[in-house]
C-alpha cells in the first residue's frame, strides 16, 4: 500500500532530530559511530578470508598468494563502489535540505540504471579476458591456477558491491546511518559462517572462498532490498524505467568519479612507496606494510567522521543553512584532530608490545616501532585533510576534495620521499619525512579552501538577503 508521494512523506517532515537545529557534536556521532563500526567489521571481513583460505593449505603460499594477485582488481571496483556511494549519498543529502522532489523521486532508479551499465561492462570484461588479466598481474604455474578459480566465482561481487551502493548511498545521504551498520555487519558475519562451509566442508577450496563471499553479498543486498520494499526511507525504489534522468546520473557521477579517482590514488600511492621502500631494506618493507594495516586504527575513525560530514554538511548546505554547515565542517575538524591524537599516542606507547605479535624478526619491530614514533602523530593532521575532502562532497565541490587528497597521498609525499632516498640518501627516514609533510601541507591546504569556500557561501547568501 503506497504511503503517499515523495511531497507528501517529505511535508511530515521525516527528519533526524537534530539535524537543522541544536547542538552538532551529538548528531555527529549519533551518524558516525555506525559507520565506524561497519567499517570495523568490513575489516575483519578481509581478514577472516585470508584467514581461511590461508587454512587450505599452510606450507603452500601460492593459495594465499593466488587471491592476493587480483587484489588490485577487487581493489578497483571497490573503489567504484565507493564513487557510488559518496556521488549518491551527497545528491540525498543536498536534494532532502533543499527538499528537491524531482531528484528525490528518481535518484534510485538513475543509480541503478549507470550503475548496471558498470557492472555489465566490468563483469563482461572479466570473464571474457580472465587468463589475460591474471597473466598482467603476474600470474603463473600453481598461482595462476588459484588466482583464476577465485576470480571466476568472485566476479559477481563487483556488480554486487557497485549496484548495492546505490541503497547504502539513500541510507548515507537520510542519516539512517545504523541500517548500513547492519548491512556491512551482515555481509562479516554470513562470510565467517560460510567460508569454512565451502572451503572445507563442500571441499571447495578457493573456489569455495569466491561462492562464500557472493552469497554473502547477496545476504546483505535482501536486507537492504527489505528495507526499501518495507518503506522505511523517504527516498523509494519504484523499479520504473520512467525516473532514469541523465541530469541526475551526471550529478552522481560529478561527486562519485573524483572519490574512485582519489581511491585509485591511494593504491597508487602505496605501490610506489612499496617499491622504494623495497630498495631500502626488505625488512623495512615488512614493517611498512604492518604499519600500514595499523595506520586504518586511526584512519577508520575520521572517515567514519567524513561520511557522517557527507549527511549533515549536504543535508543543511540544501537547506542553505551556511552557518551550521560551517559550524558542522569546524566540529567534525576538532574530533577527527582529537581522536587521531588520542589514538596515535596510543598506538606509539603500546608498539614496542603490538608488533611482536605479528612477527618474531627484531628488525622488523624495530622499523615498526620507529616509524610509528616518527609518522603516527602526523596523523593529526592527516585528519583535517580527510575532513576536508568530505566537507568539498557534501557540498557537491569534489575536484577540490580530490586535490586535497592527492596532495597527502601523491602530489608532495612522493616526489619528498624519492627526493630524500634516492639523492640525499637518508633511508626510512625520507620515506617517513615524505608522508609526514603530505599530510602536513595537505592538512593547510584543505583547511583554508574548505574555511574560504564556505565564508564564501555565507557572505553570499548574506547579500541575497
Amino acid at each position: 500500500m503506497s504511503d503517499g508521494t515523495i511531497e507528501e512523506r517529505l511535508s511530515k517532515e521525516r527528519e533526524i532530530e537534530g539535524m537543522y537545529r541544536g547542538p552538532v557534536l551529538k548528531i555527529l556521532l549519533k551518524i558516525a559511530l555506525p559507520i565506524f563500526f561497519g567499517m570495523v567489521f568490513q575489516l575483519l571481513y578481509a581478514i577472516v578470508d585470508i584467514i581461511w583460505i590461508s587454512r587450505i593449505d599452510l606450507s603452500d603460499p601460492s593459495y594465499v598468494g593466488g587471491v592476493g594477485l587480483i587484489f588490485p582488481l577487487l581493489f578497483l571496483a571497490v573503489a567504484i563502489s565507493s564513487g557510488v556511494l559518496i556521488g549518491v549519498g551527497s545528491l540525498v543529502a543536498r536534494s532532502l535540505g533543499e527538499k528537491n522532489h524531482y531528484v528525490l523521486a528518481r535518484i534510485a532508479e538513475s543509480g541503478f540504471f549507470i550503475t548496471f551499465l558498470i557492472s555489465a561492462l566490468i563483469i563482461t570484461i572479466g570473464y571474457v579476458f580472465d587468463e589475460n588479466l591474471m597473466r598482467l598481474l603476474g600470474a603463473e604455474n600453481e598461482y595462476f591456477v588459484h588466482a583464476l578459480d577465485y576470480f571466476h566465482y568472485i566476479i559477481p561481487v563487483a556488480g554486487l558491491m557497485i549496484m548495492g551502493n546505490v541503497l547504502l548511498g539513500i541510507l548515507l545521504g537520510e542519516g539512517l546511518t545504523s541500517k548500513v551498520m547492519i548491512a556491512m555487519i551482515i555481509t562479516t558475519i554470513a562470510n565467517v559462517i560460510l567460508d569454512p562451509v565451502f572451503i572445507f566442508l563442500l571441499g571447495m577450496g578457493v573456489k569455495g572462498a569466491g561462492i562464500a563471499t557472493v552469497l554473502s553479498q547477496i545476504i546483505a543486498a535482501v536486507y537492504l532490498l527489505r528495507i526499501f520494499f518495507r518503506r522505511e526511507t523517504t527516498v523509494r525504489v519504484e523499479w520504473n524505467m520512467k525516473n532514469v534522468d541523465f541530469s541526475i546520473m551526471r550529478q552522481i557521477i560529478s561527486v562519485g568519479f573524483p572519490q574512485t579517482a582519489g581511491q585509485l590514488t591511494m593504491a597508487i600511492s602505496v605501490l610506489l612507496f612499496n617499491r622504494l621502500v623495497v630498495n631500502i631494506d626488505r625488512l623495512a618493507l615488512t614493517a611498512f606494510s604492518l604499519c600500514t594495516r595499523l595506520d586504518q586504527v586511526l584512519i577508520l575513525p575520521i572517515m567514519a567522521i567524513g561520511s557522517s560530514l557527507i549527511t549533515m554538511m549536504g543535508q543543511n548546505y540544501g537547506r542553505g543553512d551556511f552557518i551550521r554547515v560551517k559550524n558542522i565542517w569546524r566540529t567534525g575538524m576538532l574530533v577527527g584532530m582529537g581522536m587521531s591524537a588520542f589514538l596515535a599516542a596510543v598506538l606509539i606507547l603500546f608498539a614496542p608490545k603490538i608488533f611482536p605479535f605479528f612477527t618474531d624478526v627484531e628488525g622488523v619491530v624495530r622499523y615498526a616501532v620507529r616509524q610509528m614514533r616518527v609518522v603516527e602523530f602526523s596523523y593529526f593532521f592527516a585528519s583535517i585533510a580527510i575532513v576536508g575532502r568530505a566537507s568539498f562532497q557534501a557540498i557537491s565541490r569534489p575536484i577540490p576534495g580530490l586535490i586535497v587528497d592527492a596532495f597527502r597521498l601523491a602530489i608532495l609525499s612522493i616526489p619528498v620521499a624519492y627526493i630524500l632516498v634516492m639523492f640525499i640518501q637518508m633511508g626510512m627516514n625520507g620515506v617517513w619525512i615524505g608522508i609526514i609533510s603530505g599530510n602536513i601541507v595537505s592538512a593547510g591546504v584543505g583547511f583554508f579552501w574548505v574555511r574560504t569556500a564556505l565564508t564564501r557561501s555565507i557572505k553570499q547568501s548574506e547579500s541575497s538577503t
